[in-house]
């Protein structure tokens, strides 16, 4: 590539990035609300990651919380463990 070619290219490119940036939000619909139909919720899932980093002999806030959340929950719910939760140490010996 010539010099003269990447500068132009750069200039096109420079001037398409800056030319396509808006500051203001667009909305297509600006005024329109969400609906969801009047049906029951059959199931509830919580997914959670990242819970392997509790004290031992207790709980961290977040899994408090989540506690609290789950003795609210309908009974059709799912409780899911994402992840790698038993660092930083990993399982413990046989022993």
């Amino acid at each position: 590539m010539t010099s003269k070619f990447r500068k132009h290219y750069s200039i096109a490119l420079l001037w398409l990035a800056v030319g396509c940036a808006t500051y203001k939000p667009q909305y297509r619909e600006p005024n329109k609300v969400a609906q969801y139909p009047d049906k029951q919720l059959e199931h509830s899932f919580y997914l959670v990651g990242d819970a392997g980093n509790s004290p031992i002999d207790g709980k961290s806030d977040a899994l408090k919380g989540l506690e609290k959340l789950l003795d609210r929950a309908p009974d059709r719910s799912t409780l899911l463990y994402l992840g790698d939760n038993i660092y930083p140490h990993g399982l413990p010996g046989k022993s």
